[in-house]
């Protein structure tokens, strides 16, 4: 199975190169979606959380209260480091074992969105690496219209990545998502013809000659 990580800067549109990633047949593991479930209520690591940060950043419920908790973290680099490391491995072994499922399944091709591929080390795991970029203004109008952010807020959380060239010099392939869905679209479904041939040679038995 060959596996792509699909990585960006926040805000740069991971989102819809994942999902028409999707809709040409290819397993998505969003590690997102990976993050919530090792965080969950009742986790291991929601423990040591509030054990780090204290019981502010949990809810009545014991669920972690996530907007408390960014606020917190990525107002300060150091706290954000301290998070990292407690929610980092978790997710890692996670998304491995759904990998390790995919491969068992027989699917040719699976795709890991990941904001955090290479400080999580998920680069470590994949064949072939997409970053997705926008430019900054951009990016900082999506993120307040979907994360319901004031501007401040929005540039706190642009400020705590990395900038676009830490995940563009790591890349084999970049896709710029400024707006023009076509242009992205196509470059989107090239993509997955190259991830298709480059699995397919890899499905091939070698014949001695």
């Amino acid at each position: 199975m060959v596996i792509l990580g699909l990585t960006g800067p926040t805000g740069a549109g991971k989102g819809f190169v994942s999902q028409r990633l999707a809709e040409k047949g290819f397993a998505v593991v969003d590690a997102d979606r990976v993050a919530h479930d090792v965080m969950a209520a009742g986790t291991p690591c929601v423990a040591a959380i509030a054990q780090a940060f204290g019981p502010d950043v949990l809810r009545p419920d014991g669920s972690l209260n996530r907007r408390a908790l960014g606020a917190l973290v990525f107002s300060d680099p150091e706290k954000l480091r301290q998070l990292n490391a407690l929610s980092h491995p978790p997710i890692l072994a996670q998304i491995k074992a759904e990998l390790d499922a995919l491969t068992a399944a027989g699917y040719p091709v699976a795709v890991v969105d990941a904001p955090t591929l290479f400080e999580c080390g998920v680069d470590r795991l994949c064949d072939r690496i997409t970053a997705v970029t926008a430019e900054k203004g951009t990016r900082l109008a999506r993120i307040m219209a979907r994360d319901g952010l004031d501007e401040s807020r929005a540039r706190q959380r642009i400020a705590a990545q990395p900038d676009t060239p830490f995940y563009t010099t790591r890349a084999d392939d970049i896709l710029e998502n400024n707006g023009n869905i076509a242009a992205l679209r196509a470059a989107v479904d090239e993509l997955a013809e190259r991830l298709l041939t480059q699995a397919r040679a890899e499905e091939r038995p070698c014949t001695e000659k």
